[in-house]
């Protein structure tokens, strides 16, 4: 359940539904593979560019909120912005995100949806 006056809160369940849909997109990685992945397991580092991309491009959440909440540095989220902007110019890429961030959007959807039907 979501508390939609708890910008920490809301950040875990938009970063959380982010995690679980792009894990269903790379149905091969674990989650923890996703949030820290290997040296040179590049497929799971897109993954985690992707979950940033999603966090800061469509859900709209300030990149230096991601920088500090993530402990990454801010050239490492721009990185992945460009990177993921640069597949999407891939048809097929971009419309597995697509889908990857409708997931993402359902899931978080549904955490509310839930949380006001207990209320």
């Amino acid at each position: 359940m979501i508390n939609a006056f708890d910008q920490k809160a809301l950040y875990e369940a938009h970063l959380h539904a982010c995690f679980a849909a792009v894990r269903e997109g790379f149905p091969h990685l674990a989650v923890r593979e996703i949030v820290d992945p290997p040296h040179e397991w590049f497929d799971a580092a897109l993954a985690r560019q992707v979950v940033m991309h999603l966090m800061v491009v469509e859900l709209k959440w300030p990149k230096r909120r991601v920088v500090e909440v993530e402990d990454r540095s801010r050239e490492a989220i721009n990185r992945a912005i460009r990177t993921v902007n640069a597949r999407l110019e891939s048809l097929r890429f971009e419309a597995h995100y697509r889908t990857m961030a409708r997931r993402a959007r359902s899931l978080i959807s549904f955490q509310t949806t839930t949380e006001e039907d207990a209320a």
